[in-house]
């Protein structure tokens, strides 16, 4: 996974699973190895529902069971008691969510705001090629003036086959100190821009 983010640009990343953290042993395990290369390696938790998915970035552990049948009182709780562990909370592929996996109920980008999301996701690379890019939430976050950060996923469950047919997105800020505190108060300023290339940008291979 780290290996092939490498090669396809990235100085850092965030690893999630959906509604565990099993991963985070293995994390911890090489995290030193590559921050002393140059890249950067946070941990978290994909809040996956039938109503939305929510990536919690930045956490070390999630007490509690997570139900998938949800509601939007759940909702709030989760993005509230994330920030308070000092999570950065984002909303994943809301084009995905919408017209390939069919949730009927999905927060509007209007909810979202008001419940103090941190950012939207903007690429999404393992959805179908219409679904990559979402224009509507770019527009809504310019609208609204920084109030949501937008930001890009791979969302690369294995290297090859990604739904989108390779990397379209990139996210960038500005970070003084090259380490995962600076990275998280960078984050939370929700000052990032993005790096969207119509073109995928293909696996070149390098990383096997």
């Amino acid at each position: 996974n780290v290996e092939w983010h490498i090669a396809m640009g990235y100085n850092a990343i965030a690893i999630t699973d959906h509604n565990n953290m099993h991963h985070l042993k293995e994390i911890d395990n090489v995290r030193e190895e590559y921050a002393e290369k140059g890249f950067l390696i946070l941990s978290g938790i994909e809040w996956t529902t039938n109503k939305i998915h929510l990536n919690l970035l930045g956490l070390s552990k999630w007490e509690g069971r997570i139900s998938y049948k949800t509601t939007e009182d759940r909702i709030i709780e989760t993005i509230k008691k994330a920030q308070d562990l000092g999570a950065i909370v984002v909303c994943d592929h809301i084009p995905w969510s919408m017209y390939e996996f069919n949730m009927k109920e999905h927060p509007s980008r209007e909810a979202l705001s008001e419940w103090g999301i941190d950012y939207i996701e903007i690429v999404n690379d393992d959805s179908k090629p219409e679904n990559v890019y979402d224009h509507e939430s770019y527009d809504f976050i310019i609208k609204h003036n920084s109030e949501i950060g937008m930001i890009t996923g791979t969302d690369m469950h294995t290297p090859d086959g990604l739904a989108g047919g390779g990397v379209h997105g990139w996210t960038l800020m500005n970070i003084k100190e090259f380490n995962q505190d600076a990275l998280m108060n960078e984050l939370r300023k929700k000052q990032t821009d993005i790096i969207y290339s119509k073109i995928p940008y293909l696996d070149p291979g390098i990383h096997k």
